[in-house]
């Protein structure tokens, strides 16, 4: 037999822990080097004079204190825009240019308080002395600002922008990266989704082309494509058997035809004699039974071509389907020296109709009436009833054997279930009772057993019409 075939894939690539460093490794790269491009960006802004350093107002302090000095009269347009400043006298602050937060860190400096002023920008003060005993308060921080005084007023802060402008450039680099190795692992996920797939499918004939970058991902994807070959084979050879099997049925019953053929053409010849009444029944009883077991080979015979019966229901009275249970009783106990006792119909069941797929059923009570027969003693009697519960009809066939185990009651209905020690094989294999239940099942019903004093007893219940 042909193996199926397995494509082998690289085991080059990388693993989960080398793909989650990797990730790492190129998001910290890149980000160091977009990082750099940024203060070299910033270094060409100050080397244009676009922009002046955070150290400008910190620098520029000794030039601007000589310039204060040297002056007459205070003159307060001469001192950098980079500086706000205030002008104190007396220890109260006379005039300014500062903001009223500012003038409040101000006072707390006059106060001779040191701490830190400012939440965003350190604010700094230097005391300048005038000539005439007054003092120029000067307050800057260290922050980047733009060269031109115009450009301060009307842009917004540069240092803020300048680093919100990297922030969201990191953000989008990493979401950059991200998304590259997220795709590699989604890409190499769905190659391992589609191959589950290809298997829930049962394309097995079909080759795994797919290749993986994850280790990991490509030893799922191998596994998944040994199962997929291995499945094939087994499923070739599965095939095979079933298609073996189903052609010896076949076969088989059409050899079934030829001594049932003989059977029924020697009934029909016994028939024509002068026989005795009991002689005449038992020809009768051939005759039927041989003509069930026709209807028999032909379903398997349909069975082994894989045309499985169509299932059609009939609506049939009550009546006339228990008279038929009773008379496939009778000829099936006479063979065993036993007798056939057919219980009264219920009046209330009389004229009840049903729809039924009648050959079923009637193979369903043949069951329960061969379990019978094989469990009463020759000379003893077995008895079929009927009862009515809503809208659901009984038919009970009750034998003279010693009863139903309590497994069996638990278990009884289950395919192949034979270990009722109770109550001997005899070579059965557990089918029979597995098919009333499902025959009971489909007529919206049930399959009961129970003991009684008399011995076991089951009932196929049916769902039957109502007026």
């Amino acid at each position: 037999m042909e193996k199926g075939r397995r494509m082998k894939r690289s085991r080059r690539g990388m693993g989960l822990n080398g793909l989650f460093w990797r990730y790492l490794i190129t998001t910290g790269l890149l980000a160091g080097t977009l990082c750099l491009l940024w203060l070299f960006l910033f270094n060409v802004l100050v080397n244009m004079e676009f922009v002046m350093s955070a150290y400008t107002a910190a620098r520029a302090l000794p030039d601007t204190e000589k310039m204060l000095r040297a002056q007459e009269q205070f003159e307060p347009e001469e001192i950098p825009f980079f500086y706000e400043w205030a002008l104190v006298e007396d220890g109260s602050i006379i005039q300014s240019s500062m903001s009223q937060k500012q003038l409040e860190y101000a006072y707390d400096e006059l106060a001779g308080y040191s701490a830190p002023h400012g939440w965003l920008y350190t604010q700094h003060f230097h005391f300048v002395p005038l000539s005439d005993g007054k003092k120029v308060m000067l307050e800057y921080d260290y922050s980047v600002c733009y060269a031109d005084p115009r450009l301060q007023e009307l842009l917004p802060d540069f240092q803020l922008c300048y680093i919100g402008v990297l922030l969201v450039l990191l953000v989008l680099l990493i979401i950059m990266c991200t998304g590259h190795y997220t795709r590699i692992l989604r890409k190499d996920t769905q190659a391992v989704a589609a191959a589950c797939e290809m298997v829930r499918q049962q394309r097995l004939e079909e080759p795994l082309t797919e290749t993986v970058r994850v280790k990991e991902l490509a030893a799922a994807l191998d596994t998944i494509d040994t199962l997929r070959c291995e499945l094939a084979d087994s499923l070739k050879e599965r095939w095979a058997a079933e298609q073996q099997k189903n052609e010896m049925l076949a076969a088989l019953a059409h050899d079934l035809k030829t001594p049932l053929t003989v059977i029924l053409g020697n009934a029909d010849l016994l028939a024509e004699d002068d026989l005795t009444c009991e002689q005449k029944e038992m020809t009768e009883a051939i005759v039927r039974n041989a003509e069930h077991a026709e209807d028999y080979v032909e379903s398997l015979r349909g069975i082994a071509a894989s045309r499985l019966p169509r299932l059609c229901r009939i609506e049939v009275s009550f009546d006339s389907l228990f008279l038929e249970c009773v008379q496939r009783g009778i000829d099936l106990a006479a063979v065993r020296g036993q007798t056939v006792t057919a219980e009264k119909l219920p009046e209330a069941l009389s004229e009840k109709t049903m729809m039924a797929e009648k050959d079923d059923v009637l193979r369903a009570v043949e069951n329960l009436l061969g379990n019978a027969s094989r469990f009463t003693p020759a000379g003893e009697k077995i008895t079929i009833g009927a009862a009515l519960e809503g809208r659901r009809a009984g038919i009970r066939v009750q034998d003279s054997g010693p009863g139903f185990s309590a497994e069996a009651l638990a278990k009884a209905g289950k395919t192949f279930y034979t270990q009722d020690g109770s109550r001997p094989k005899e070579g059965h294999m557990g089918m029979g009772l597995y098919f009333v239940s499902q025959v009971a099942r489909r007529h919206g019903g049930s399959l009961v057993l129970e003991n009684t004093p008399s011995g076991g007893r089951a009932c196929l219940w049916l769902e039957i019409k109502t007026d």
